[in-house]
């Protein structure tokens, strides 16, 4: 290992202090988000009263959690600069025009159907109930191995900062996490994520500094070329021109086919609201993945080769930062997990209890019913997903791809289609939904969860393909839906 690190005992009273106060912070958030959730639209999508900032930063904390900073950051170590073009593509289809083109048409629909969640809104848009429970089981297997990837990353940091087992790190975030969303459903995540927002983008100057300070900006690159080889200063890196095709694009398409993102704009105010958080989200995303795709190769000149993945940035905060600024970075990697684990392991829960559970009774449990329902089955999941995360179960950029894509190939067709194209049909999301979920699942199966076992295409490529195409194609084999329902849907 090429740099000497920082003793723990120089910055852990620090870091500790540090955390401690953003654990208080977050503990009032949760206490203040049950007193404002009496209903089950407030626990859902807050009611509809967010501003602009705090959806802003409550979507680009959910966006980028320990999966870009410890495994995408890694993972750049590994593939070298070329990376970059993740940030690229990231800032102008993840954030920019997911908020241009979904924003104000999934605000308007949600508030012109009445849907609680976003399989609740596919399901009313196509008058479809038969995909419900099956968008509702595809979202928890999605967003649970989202949450485990999180999870894990997160724990591993905890290892490596504060030099205590993994099993008790995995306790601590658990725990935190646990109380807010348990105790104010999605208006205590939104708050805790603007919050964690707020701390990452801190986190994100103070260690893109420490780094230039350490290697420089140009020479940095210099450095990286003569001493390691030019494939980690050219295109397409260590991992081929498919693989960095496939990350590009699982990466930018997260806001289009996950629910737990898409939810935060349920609870935007207004339209106007999302107008307005567009510029904030924008720059803040550059910040962030700019810092994470610069500073992942420039590990390898910091450190030297052979750091294991999931260990490198850890390992770079301690190498590069004051007792203080790991204090920070620390608190701001913890933020990013936690928003986005709280909003994955929310969705789950709101998976199960309003769209598995509520379906199958409906005249027999009421919405309040539902409420208490989905704060008992968020205890549940985050059980589940403590069990799982405690056995390990791969690194965190391969965990979360498979995730994303699942999910991805499931929402994405239907929901842009369902926007913008009035000749969708109930057949068309149904068996869309489905041949694109199971095209993930047998691909990854088959060929790796790198793609590695053919040219490094990854599950999202084919299960995209297959999901647009079936849902075009069954479409317009089918009766269209009645223009009415469309009709009322589309009023933008």
């Amino acid at each position: 290992m090429g740099a000497e690190l920082v003793p723990v005992e120089e910055y852990l009273k620090i870091a500790i202090a540090i955390f401690a106060l953003y654990i208080i912070a977050n503990i009032f958030i949760g206490i203040y988000g049950s007193r404002k959730t009496k209903t089950a639209k407030d626990y859902y999508f807050a009611s509809h009263t967010v501003g602009p900032w705090a959806i802003a930063l409550a979507y680009g904390a959910t966006c980028y959690s320990a999966t870009l900073i410890i495994g995408y950051g890694g993972l750049s170590y590994k593939i070298g600069s070329a990376m970059l073009w993740i940030a690229a593509t990231n800032i102008l289809i993840m954030t920019y025009l997911a908020w241009v083109v979904l924003g104000k048409r999934v605000r308007k629909m949600q508030e012109n159907l009445g849907s609680y969640t976003i399989m609740e809104l596919l399901s009313q848009r196509y008058k479809c109930p038969q995909v419900r429970p099956v968008l509702g089981i595809i979202v928890m297997f999605s967003m649970m191995a989202y949450s485990v990837a999180v999870l894990t990353g997160t724990a591993r940091l905890f290892q490596v900062i504060f030099d205590i087992q993994f099993l008790y790190g995995l306790i601590i975030i658990v725990a935190v996490i646990g109380f807010y969303i348990t105790m104010g459903g999605i208006l205590s995540t939104i708050y805790a994520n603007f919050l964690q927002g707020a701390v990452m983008i801190v986190g994100m100057v103070v260690l893109l500094f420490g780094v230039i300070h350490k290697v420089g900006f140009t020479s940095g690159f210099e450095t990286l070329s003569s001493e390691f080889g030019k494939e980690f200063v050219t295109m397409p890196g260590t991992g081929g021109w498919w693989f960095l095709i496939s990350l590009c694009l699982v990466t930018s398409l997260i806001p289009w086919g996950m629910p737990q993102i898409l939810t935060m704009l349920y609870s935007a105010k207004n339209t106007r609201a999302i107008k307005l958080a567009i510029p904030i989200v924008t720059v803040w995303s550059f910040v962030v993945l700019f810092t994470i795709y610069f500073v992942g190769p420039m590990a390898r000149v910091v450190l030297g080769s052979g750091v294991e993945v999931d260990q490198v940035m850890p390992t770079l905060f301690r190498a590069v930062l004051p007792a203080v600024g790991i204090g920070v970075v620390l608190s701001a990697v913890v933020a990013a997990s936690m928003s986005t684990a709280a909003a994955t392991t929310l969705q789950a829960s709101f998976a199960f209890a309003r769209d598995l559970l509520q379906p199958l009774f409906p005249t027999k449990i009421s919405d309040k019913s539902i409420l208490k329902v989905s704060k008992f089955s968020t205890v549940i999941m985050i059980a589940i997903a403590f069990v799982l995360s405690y056995q390990k179960l791969g690194t965190i950029a391969d965990i979360f791809n498979f995730g994303a894509a699942a999910s991805c190939a499931a929402f994405v067709p239907p929901l842009v289609c369902g926007l913008f194209w009035k000749r969708g049909t109930n057949k068309g999301i149904l068996s869309s939904t489905i041949l694109g979920f199971l095209t993930v699942l047998l691909w990854t199966l088959i060929f790796g969860l790198k793609g590695e076992n053919f040219h490094g295409i990854q599950a999202i490529i084919p299960g995209q393909i297959v999901g647009w195409v079936t849902f075009i194609v069954v479409s317009l084999a089918s009766k269209p839906l009645p223009k009415t329902l469309v009709d009322k849907a589309m009023k933008y």
